[in-house]
């Protein structure tokens, strides 16, 4: 394994390294200097990866390096004890409740694209993919900090290791104008505008806007690493799927069907039926000889309860999330999804969700890190770490984000795999809206003139659980201010306006009552 080590040149008593595992290039500011010497480096190198290092925080651990380099993960580094918690500001308003937007504890190894080009190890491949440091910042911290988010956002996997330094240093305050790069380079006017209007000083973030017109923005999509390909071989590995229903027998029937022709078969396919006995109908199992149903009547309704019981009876080195009303199958899903797993060593595996009766881009087939917990393979020991669904979403949206979640805060590795595609019936009953939860989707809220997705109490509840009060306020700015915007031509546009004016009063007594509803049980569990 060739590593190659790019060390920060001081000429003032610089620590002269010795290097035994590739070649060494010195390297210093300015930005504009080290990004074209960076550029050299990764064109003239041969070396699979390159170990940037500033020796004023003593020297790297060899043997930690060797053991990372054998991973299978883009970038490590040491971005949060180097300070770089929370930064940039500028997302707290343009992606308040990102799941990677919120730091795990910094002993803790995970996902995390705050990355310091004082202390990481980068592979040189995905150097010359993505590109070097951009020398528009003025600060080397916030240059790094677009590298990590430029890496994660095209689909490198790029993790935080605790060990990499020993050293902690105090948070940093990156400078103002290196928030307004990061915006101008990342994102679209419209989030700039609404940065400008809703981050405290406005005449200085004018200013810094207008001085910053010349960055040159990305629209960054997956490139890094491409689903179609595949491992030689296939770990084995039991499965147990779980499958919660509630007056869905119809779409059960088919999934029972297409599980049963899977190519690596589940070790067990866990039911929970909370059908009244009045609807409820006798299942025969044995018309799917090739797997083990096993079967649960529940009195008690709610979502939690089903996915808790099933998870208490799982005996599955991996548990697969796929719920009653998922169709479209193919025989290759289990198979794809431990391919995924295996491929980056990840705890957690999500699968491309296609909404039935929703018009769609075409997928894009390369693997990126996942941020969302849709139909989903998961480590069981990981959940027995994090705990399973938190009751307070039984009856309401958003236990899969919130599991999510804590497992993101445990360190769980969580990829996104385009290629297990899987089909999800839009049911007109059952599942959650046997509670009255998710009777308006976004999709709903989008192509109506009155209908409006507002804040649930378990939304409200996640935000405040996971992200401070700025990240919230932004939150619920976004969610009512998308509101007004819908599908279709002027005339509808003009009506959703009226429509939100009207019912502003309303919807303002919906958002007290959801608000006090949260607080209440977070005040209890704290």
């Amino acid at each position: 394994m060739k590593i190659d080590l790019a060390y920060f040149f001081k000429p003032d008593g610089c620590i002269q390294p010795t290097w035994i595992y590739g070649e060494k290039r010195a390297i210093a500011l300015p930005l504009k200097h080290l990004s074209f010497t960076i550029d050299c480096l990764v064109e003239q190198s041969d070396a699979k990866w390159i170990l940037f290092w500033d020796y004023s925080l003593g020297a790297p651990d060899e043997k930690l390096i060797l053991q990372l380099a054998e991973m299978p993960i883009d970038v490590w580094h040491a971005g949060l004890k180097l300070g770089l918690q929370g930064v940039p500001i500028a997302l707290d308003y343009m992606e308040p409740a990102w799941i990677y937007n919120k730091d795990a504890a910094e002993t803790q190894l995970h996902t995390s694209f705050r990355m310091s080009i004082r202390a990481c190890l980068v592979r040189t491949e995905v150097l010359r993919m993505v590109g070097s440091l951009s020398a528009e910042y003025s600060s080397l911290e916030m240059s790094g900090v677009a590298l990590g988010y430029r890496i994660h956002q095209q689909g490198g996997i790029i993790r935080y290791h605790p060990g990499l330094v020993g050293k902690k240093l105090e948070p940093l305050q990156v400078p103002e104008k290196d928030e307004w790069v990061f915006i101008r380079e990342f994102f679209p006017k419209k989030w700039q505008l609404w940065t400008l209007f809703n981050k405290p000083g406005f005449i200085s973030n004018y200013k810094l806007w207008r001085k910053t017109r010349k960055v040159k923005g990305n629209k960054l999509m997956p490139v890094l690493h491409s689903s179609k390909k595949r491992i030689e071989s296939l770990p084995k590995a039991s499965v147990s799927i779980l499958v919660p229903t509630l007056d869905r027998y119809n779409y059960l029937i088919n999934e029972l069907e297409q599980l049963s022709a899977q190519t690596v078969l589940p070790y067990e396919v866990l039911i929970t039926d909370q059908t009244s006995e009045v609807n409820a109908i006798d299942l025969n199992f044995d018309k799917y000889a090739n797997i083990n149903v096993r079967y649960f009547p529940q009195k008690e309704r709610g979502q939690c309860v089903a996915w808790n019981k099933l998870l208490e009876e799982a005996n599955g080195e991996y548990v697969l999330f796929l719920g009653d009303d998922a169709d479209g199958i193919k025989p290759d899903l289990i198979e794809k999804l431990l391919q995924s797993r295996a491929r980056f060593d990840s705890d957690m595996v999500a699968t491309h969700v296609i909404e039935l009766g929703i018009k769609y881009e075409e997928i894009n087939e390369h693997y990126y890190l996942s941020g969302t917990f849709p139909i989903t393979l998961i480590k069981k020991d990981l959940l027995l770490k994090t705990g399973f669904m938190d009751m307070f979403f039984n009856k309401n949206i958003r236990a899969d984000h919130e599991l999510a979640m804590r497992c993101h805060l445990q360190g769980a590795l969580m990829i996104y795999d385009p290629s297990a595609v899987v089909y999800h019936h839009r049911a007109p009953a059952g599942g959650l809206r046997a509670h009255n939860a998710r009777v308006i989707t976004n999709y709903m809220s989008k192509n109506s003139v009155n209908k409006f997705a507002t804040p649930t109490s378990s939304e409200i509840y996640l935000v405040k659980k996971y992200y401070n009060d700025r990240q919230y306020t932004s939150y619920i700015k976004i969610r009512y201010f998308n509101q007004l915007v819908i599908n279709g031509n002027v005339v509808k546009k003009i009506l959703r306006i009226v429509f939100f004016l009207i019912k502003s009063l309303q919807l303002r007594k919906e958002y007290k009552k959801n608000y006090l509803l949260a607080m209440d049980n977070l005040h209890k569990n704290a």
